[in-house]
């Protein structure tokens, strides 16, 4: 939570109401200083001190926390998922959460048997991944490599070299992907 919005906000409040920060204080048990640097911006404020001041000024806790950019969630119903389908490697990604407003993208990956991907794929941002039936072996650019079994999960950065994704078994492997986008400020 941003602590300045939410001191303007709770400054805004008191002041609406006719109060000073001494009585504020007297009727809360917070300092008068500490209100100060909260109203302000300069100090950060713990749960139960946000709870008495919001029970003073009878409002719900929840009134001080501004709604999200973007309140409504994002829903991707199973027959409207996008698909796209890498025939020559015979892989089709399915995507579960477009890359949107938010810091993160889902993919549900299905490998035909022995499926491979050709190409590295560069991923600066943080990735988890969760083999879901199957096994499959990650390879990165710079060496390193990891194989995982329906049920094991690992989370890692490929970096500008990238990483590939391999079916080791003669059979359908299906992966959950999560890309961790970072938080774009606004």
């Amino acid at each position: 939570m941003d602590e300045g919005s939410l001191g303007t906000t709770l400054r805004t409040i008191r002041t609406s109401r006719g109060l000073s920060l001494a009585q504020v204080a007297k009727a809360t048990g917070i300092s008068r200083s500490l209100l100060s640097l909260i109203e302000t911006g300069r100090s950060d404020i713990t749960v139960g001190r946000l709870t008495r001041l919001a029970s003073l000024y009878e409002i719900r806790v929840a009134e001080l926390v501004p709604e999200p950019r973007h309140p409504d969630a994002i829903i991707v119903r199973a027959g409207d998922r996008q698909v796209l389908r890498y025939a020559a490697e015979e892989i089709d990604v399915e995507v579960l959460v477009p890359e949107g407003p938010h810091t993160m993208q889902a993919l549900l990956a299905t490998f035909a048997p022995l499926a491979r991907m050709q190409d590295y794929i560069p991923q600066a941002n943080e990735q988890f991944t969760h083999v879901i039936e199957g096994r499959v072996r990650t390879e990165f650019a710079d060496g390193r490599e990891i194989e995982l079994a329906a049920g094991d999960s690992a989370t890692y950065v490929s970096g500008d070299g990238g990483h590939r994704h391999t079916n080791l078994v003669d059979d359908v492997t299906r992966m959950l992907i999560v890309i961790r986008r970072p938080r774009v400020a606004g």
